[in-house]
């Protein structure tokens, strides 16, 4: 119990916020985010989607939890209807990606060079 509400404290922490800041924006009492971060008071499943969403993180990086790692090769990428890159907001297209690959390629063969 107290792992997750080290992990909130330290979430609340980074974003610079206060208990009442990050109480009023998720519509907690502070007694609660206190009560989370102690690790007196059992984070509900509900409140523990809401602070995912509040800090844009999974529920599983609360938790601390591995995540599954897929390695994605850019220069394999046939589809990329079935995989959204946003970069600013905006959506990469396939001659963006083709740039980035291009970039890492030609930077990783000088550093090559270098060594």
């Amino acid at each position: 119990m107290k792992q997750i509400g080290g992990k909130l404290k330290q979430m609340r922490e980074q974003n610079q916020l206060s208990v009442e800041d990050l109480a009023n924006a998720a519509g907690f009492a502070k007694t609660v985010i206190w009560g989370y971060e102690s690790g007196k008071k059992q984070v509900s499943v509900a409140h523990l989607e809401s602070l995912a969403d509040y800090y844009k993180v999974s529920v599983d990086f609360l938790l601390e939890r591995n995540q599954a790692v897929t390695e994605l090769d850019f220069l394999k990428v046939l589809d990329l209807e079935s995989i959204k890159l946003v970069v600013d907001d905006r959506p990469v297209n396939d001659e963006e990606l083709t740039e980035v690959a291009s970039y890492l390629q030609i930077k990783r063969r000088l550093q090559q060079q270098d060594s």
